[in-house]
């Protein structure tokens, strides 16, 4: 069954959210990071998503918040902004996170992400951020240059990447709905783990998601509709345990 990752960005280290990954529209939320993480976690999520905007933008970084909220969550948590280079995948490595996510990486270094899918496959996680059904990179601005994110993703699936976080950058921040034609294509070519991003509404998402991403593991990323309140954590494991009685 789908598995839920709130998500918490990082920028300052205050906890935002970005519309359509623009800096400039930018909503604060003042409850300490850390403090969101543990609750998420209470209410029944399976991992924190949690992302440093300021190392994806260039701008400096969250290693604070992130180490407590590492520290301090009982489920997994990945991370991702800014692993571009050997120095920072190696501290981060090396660090009590559960997982990495690489966005620019795989794309610009191929050489250094094969060796790391060799060494370290179960804890990195590809994240394919398309803009009209390809790939982007460097905080979402520059086209990766590799073609639709089907293609991308057969490709990472001959490497041994087992993980894949697809987003629809248009959608992203917009609660309009993910994008299912995008992670069914996704899913075709890709039998390990999805996790859908972008547009996360609420518990209305869950059932289509989980359907478009059925054949192989799966998980949702919800971000806005858990900071603005138009959901819960608690709200969406009930509903998952609703969609598990129903489909069993």
């Amino acid at each position: 069954m789908i598995a839920l990752w709130p998500a918490i960005d990082l920028m300052g280290g205050k906890v935002v959210r970005l519309l359509h990954g623009d800096p400039s529209q930018k909503t604060v939320y003042e409850e300490r990071a850390v403090e969101v993480a543990v609750r998420f976690a209470a209410e029944g999520a399976d991992g924190i998503h949690v992302v440093d905007l300021d190392a994806a933008f260039g701008t400096g970084g969250n290693a604070g918040p992130i180490s407590e909220i590492i520290a301090a969550s009982p489920v997994p948590v990945e991370v991702g902004g800014g692993l571009r280079d050997r120095a920072a995948l190696e501290a981060a490595l090396s660090s009590p996170v559960a997982r990495l996510v690489l966005g620019s990486l795989p794309f610009r270094d191929p050489e250094l992400f094969a060796e790391l899918v060799a060494a370290h496959a179960e804890r990195l996680v590809v994240a394919l951020d398309c803009k009209e059904g390809r790939p982007t990179i460097h905080g979402w601005v520059e086209d990766a240059g590799a073609g639709d994110a089907a293609g991308v993703a057969r490709r990472l699936a001959a490497m041994g990447v087992r993980t894949l976080l697809v987003t629809d950058v248009a959608r992203d921040g917009a609660m309009t709905g993910p994008n299912l034609e995008l992670l069914s294509a996704v899913r075709a070519v890709f039998g390990g783990e999805i996790l859908a991003s972008g547009g996360m509404r609420g518990e209305e998402d869950l059932a289509p998601v989980a359907a478009t991403l059925a054949g192989g593991p799966s998980g949702a990323i919800f971000g806005r509709a858990l900071h603005s309140g138009a959901t819960t954590v608690a709200r969406l494991a009930a509903a998952r345990a609703a969609l598990r009685e129903v489909t069993s």
